[in-house]
């Protein structure tokens, strides 16, 4: 090997050393971030969990609001990040989103590598980047609004988190809202149509916001998993780049040895 071409290695030996610290270092952020969103997201779960309780004690009977009788075109809200660098993460969640879309009428979405996937797609109504960087439950009221605005027939799809190796694109169902399986006898005020319909505006902004959440948390795990192999792989690349670079320098070295033998046996012939 030539000395330009052990440079090269060493140069690219030097390279990868740069980009592992880069990696392990995004990997750390990840981890640190994901342990805040993870209080977050317990809270945000338990929160939901008691809204979801509260739906089934609700008389939706009476009540045509939009979100309750499911009027309108069918729409999909899918969710990914605003960030890459987090594996198949969103290439999953657009594979799933492309997968479903043929049965609605209506694409929303939410982030930036969803948005810019779908820009030319001529279902897409609306699309929201940087908006949940920290989900926020104003945030999940405002897209909730404008659901409101378009039709009553949702479905969104979202980063399911199943553990922290696992995080899966999942399509869920939000509206129509189906109530009322444990209704009891309450003197309601305002009347009860009032009050289902403000619960139902309630009931799916509270969902949008727990799946946000999840979405935020699967996605810091997804990159967590992703910088760990990146950083795992330019290790062995080092190691095995290491070893071709001193293989061929022992190589250099010994054929040096040897021209400068050969040439010294040649000037005592002579």
């Amino acid at each position: 090997m030539s000395r330009g071409k052990l440079r090269s290695v060493k140069a690219r030996i030097q390279s990868t050393s740069a980009l592992m610290k880069i990696t392990r270092a995004m990997e750390m952020v990840a981890r640190a971030r994901v342990r805040k969103l993870e209080e977050g997201f317990r809270k945000a779960k338990t929160f939901a969990s008691s809204v979801e309780v509260l739906k089934d004690r609700i008389d939706f009977s009476s009540c045509d609001h939009p979100f309750v009788i499911g009027s309108g075109k069918p729409v999909l809200v899918v969710v990914s990040s605003d960030m890459g660098l987090c594996g198949s993460f969103n290439a999953e969640i657009i594979r799933e989103t492309e997968r479903r879309l043929k049965d609605f009428e209506i694409l929303i979405t939410v982030g930036s590598k969803a948005t810019a996937h779908f820009s030319s797609n001529k279902k897409l109504a609306k699309s929201y980047q940087r908006i949940y960087e920290t989900p926020a439950f104003n945030v999940a009221a405002a897209l909730m609004e404008d659901l409101l605005k378009i039709s009553g027939n949702v479905h969104i799809i979202y980063g399911k988190f199943v553990n922290r190796l696992v995080q899966r694109p999942t399509c869920v169902q939000l509206t129509p809202i189906a109530g009322g399986k444990n209704i009891e006898r309450y003197e309601y005020e305002p009347f009860s149509e009032e009050l289902a319909a403000n619960f139902a505006n309630f009931y799916v902004a509270t969902k949008i916001f727990s799946l946000l959440y999840e979405t935020k948390v699967s996605e810091m795990y997804a990159r967590q998993n992703a910088m760990r192999n990146a950083t795992e792989n330019a290790r062995e690349m080092i190691r095995t780049l290491t070893l071709e670079y001193n293989k061929a320098r022992q190589a250099s070295i010994t054929q040096e040895l040897i021209e400068i033998v050969t040439g010294a046996e040649a000037l005592k012939e002579e």
